[in-house]
């Protein structure tokens, strides 16, 4: 189950990574090309161990500063961009490789301790890890219930 976000911006933000999502599908099932985008999604193994949550994104041929992380909520979002090096005196018989920008965005667990997130990029891979909460109570927690008057 997903945490809701508490503030109305943080909706907002939300509602946006999601309509995100669905413009991005829409552009892969082949309308892509006429709007310019790049279809690359890059490819992304999830898994978790005893202690951790732990999220790579295969990401050859990015620099590093052209990478951009960030966590809304318990959205886990990388955007990335991957330049195309053009030389001179010569032309392509075949470019297979993908240019452009990318969006891709991962749901973590509630269960995961979202202030003490890692990232690393070795070898053309993202990878993120998110350890266990310690303390469960800080996820599930009772909330009393008031005697109220009738209005």
């Amino acid at each position: 189950m997903a945490l809701s976000p508490k503030e109305p911006l943080d909706w907002l933000t939300l509602l946006q990574l999601q309509l995100d999502e669905v413009l991005d599908s829409v552009m892969r099932t082949g309308h892509g090309d006429r709007f310019g985008e790049s279809d690359f999604v890059p490819p992304v193994d999830i898994y978790e161990t005893s202690d951790a949550f732990a999220v790579e994104f295969e990401l050859p041929g990015y620099d590093e500063t052209d990478l951009s992380l960030r966590l809304c909520c318990n959205i886990l979002i990388v955007e990335g961009i991957k330049r195309e090096e053009t030389g001179e005196g010569f032309s392509y018989i075949r470019l297979e490789r993908q240019f452009g920008r990318f969006c891709r965005t991962v749901e973590v667990p509630p269960t995961m301790d979202l202030t003490a997130v890692k990232a690393w990029y070795r070898k053309g891979v993202l990878t993120v890890t998110f350890p266990r909460l310690s303390d469960r109570s800080k996820i599930i927690r009772e909330i009393p219930i008031e005697q109220g008057e009738d209005i």
